[in-house]
């Protein structure tokens, strides 16, 4: 079983912000777990790179369980044909509750400001994407998460909205399955809440292939990404545990990662918060790799080809035209924010150190593809 499952963490470079989670939090964590039934041959630890991960603390063979994470423990956010709101909803549901059963659970989430993925991301950025389809994909998630805000029980809060506006939230109000009153009571609830609940759930949850659930499961979430790990987690049909299979024989000691996918940069960064680990030869980002369609939701499950172009001299032509003009736009294409020192701000550096990347696997590329035609590279 290779991916079933989507899940992420929000790191940059591999710099997993659960680092920033207090260790008795984790602690409390680990023991609310065992205390349900669940069992855990990892720990938490640093590694070489000064990375939060997790470790294993006993030999465990290929096939065999590196944790069992019971079903008390996992928060069931929903189904996959449901609306975004569910899982958004079902999250503020156990944040807002001081008495929520998932308590040691919640405790372990980033924090509202160690945590940014297109649900939260502020409107500021949305220029710096320098791309139609990502900047609309922002758009659309400050769009939504509003017009759920402003229906209070079938009821808008606003009074100078346009007609239209009115209907198009009258309409996602209608295809939502519960309201925030439903799921929350009269507690107070901000459109920050709300972009908060819908990054954590989005970041988090993981999706088996038949029960076709939403669910949110403890301490495997962890692990820090790696796109050819081969470790997994059992299927969790109907059963009282979600194991984390070992997909090779491990070694007391060795960090334990887990594959969240054949993730592109691009869309790392837009649904997960973090930029994956440099590859040799680079990758074209989604966005720029020549089977993308904005018209068709990517899929886990059927990815972008990891082959290079290839095809008759007049298609590998027209895809060279195709990477310069995607390549030369992007280098004309000004930034939407004045330059930032380093390390200032977190989500101006990944989305600069995002362009980068996609320049230099669009030259990559384009390099290749020119040297095969036995034409000028012309940059």
């Amino acid at each position: 079983m290779r991916r079933l499952l989507v899940l992420a963490l929000f790191f940059l470079g591999g710099s997993n912000h659960a680092s920033a989670q207090p260790l008795d939090a984790i602690d409390n964590l680990f023991q609310w777990v065992r205390d349900l039934g669940g069992e855990i041959n990892m720990e938490v630890r640093t590694n070489p790179s000064g990375v939060r991960g997790i470790f294993a603390t006993k030999k465990v063979v290929e096939t065999g369980y590196l944790a069992s994470i019971p079903a008390s423990a996992i928060l069931n956010t929903g189904s996959l044909n449901d609306s975004f709101a569910v899982p958004t909803l079902t999250v503020l549901r156990e944040l807002k509750d001081p008495h929520s059963r998932f308590k040691p659970y919640v405790d372990m989430w980033p924090k509202p400001d160690g945590l940014l993925n297109s649900c939260n991301l502020p409107e500021k950025y949305i220029g710096m994407w320098k791309s139609a389809h990502w900047e609309k994909n922002q758009k659309d998630w400050l769009y939504y998460l509003t017009a759920l805000h402003e229906v209070r029980a079938g009821m808008l809060c606003t009074s100078d909205s346009s007609i239209l506006s009115i209907l198009s939230i009258l309409l996602i109000a209608a295809h939502t399955q519960y309201t925030i009153e439903e799921m929350v009571g009269n507690a107070t609830v901000t459109l920050d809440d709300l972009k908060y609940c819908c990054a954590i759930s989005s970041t988090r949850y993981v999706s088996t292939a038949r029960r076709r659930r939403l669910l949110m499961a403890p301490i495997f979430d962890l692990a820090n990404h790696e796109r050819e790990c081969l470790h997994t987690i059992s299927s969790y049909e109907t059963a009282d545990f979600l194991h984390v299979v070992a997909g090779e024989d491990v070694e007391e000691g060795q960090e334990i990662c887990y594959s969240y996918g054949s993730l592109r940069d691009d869309y790392a960064v837009a649904h997960y918060g973090f930029l994956p680990a440099l590859e040799d030869p680079p990758r074209l980002a989604l966005v720029d790799h020549w089977q993308f369609d904005p018209e068709s939701p990517y899929s886990h499950d059927d990815p972008p080809s990891e082959e290079p172009f290839e095809g008759t001299p007049e298609e590998m032509a027209a895809e060279l035209a195709r990477l310069r003009d995607i390549y030369t736009k992007l280098v004309k294409t000004p930034d939407t924010l004045p330059p930032t020192p380093k390390g200032q701000d977190y989500m101006y550096d990944l989305l600069k150190a995002l362009e980068a990347r996609r320049l230099n696997a669009l030259s990559y590329e384009i390099t290749r593809l020119s040297n095969v035609l036995e034409v000028k590279r012309d940059l």
